[in-house]
C-alpha cells in the first residue's frame, strides 16, 4: 500500500515536472521571439534614449540615412532635438529585386554585397557642425564605415561624423565597426521591425 502511494506520487511529480518544463520552455521561446522584434512603442523608447545620449555629446546639423528604413526612425529621433534637423535620405535598392537605375548626379554611389545606395551629396555641404549617420540595423558595420569614408572624401572632417543605429549585431561589435550610438544588440539578422525583417 505504501509502495503504491509512493509510485503514484512519483507519477504525479513526473507529470507535473513535464508540464512545468513544457510551460517554461514555451514561455522562454515566446520571450526569445519578442526579443527579436521591436514594436512602435519600442522605437519611441529607443528614440528617447538615443536622443538623450546624442544630445549629451552634440546636436547634429544634419541626419543622413541610407534609405526609408532609417528615415522612419530618423523621423522619431529628430523630435528629440530642440530644433528641426534636416534629414537626408538616400535611395537604397536591394540588389535581388528588379529596380530602375539609381540617380548618379549629385550623389555618392555605394555598392555592397546586398545593396546599391545613392547618398545625396548635399548632406556633405554643411560647413560647420556634426553630421549623424543613422540606420535602423547594422549587421557588419561595413556600410557605415564606407559611408563615413565617402563623406570624408567629399570634404567632411571625420571628427564631425557620428553614427547611430537602433540595433547592432554582435558581429559589428566584434569587428569594432559598431556605430557610436545604438539601442539594442542582436545576435544576427533574424530580427524584425514594424516595417519588416532586418536587411
Amino acid at each position: 500500500m505504501v509502495e503504491a502511494a509512493i509510485a503514484a506520487l512519483s507519477w504525479v511529480i513526473t507529470i507535473v515536472s513535464l508540464a512545468l518544463t513544457v510551460y517554461y520552455g514555451q514561455k522562454s521561446s515566446r520571450l526569445e521571439r519578442q526579443k527579436k522584434k521591436l514594436e512602435w512603442a519600442d522605437l519611441q523608447a529607443a528614440a528617447t534614449d538615443m536622443g538623450r545620449k546624442i544630445k549629451a555629446s552634440f546636436t547634429p546639423v544634419a541626419i543622413l540615412t541610407p534609405g526609408l528604413r532609417g528615415a522612419t526612425f530618423a523621423n522619431l529621433l529628430q523630435n528629440e532635438f530642440s530644433r528641426q534637423v534636416p534629414v537626408f535620405v538616400g535611395v537604397s535598392t536591394w540588389k535581388e529585386d528588379p529596380h530602375a537605375p539609381l540617380p548618379e548626379s549629385d550623389s555618392i554611389a555605394i555598392e555592397t554585397q546586398r545593396w546599391e545606395v545613392a547618398i545625396p551629396l548635399a548632406a556633405s555641404r554643411f560647413p560647420d557642425g556634426d553630421i549623424l549617420l543613422l540606420d535602423d540595423f547594422v549587421m557588419s558595420g561595413d556600410f557605415m564605415e564606407r559611408l563615413k569614408k565617402e563623406l570624408v572624401n567629399a570634404g567632411v572632417a571625420s571628427e564631425r561624423i557620428h553614427s547611430a543605429a537602433v540595433v547592432v549585431t554582435k558581429v559589428a561589435m566584434k569587428n569594432r565597426k559598431a556605430p557610436d550610438f545604438y539601442w539594442m544588440v542582436a545576435e544576427d539578422d533574424d530580427f524584425f521591425f514594424p516595417w519588416g525583417k532586418a536587411r
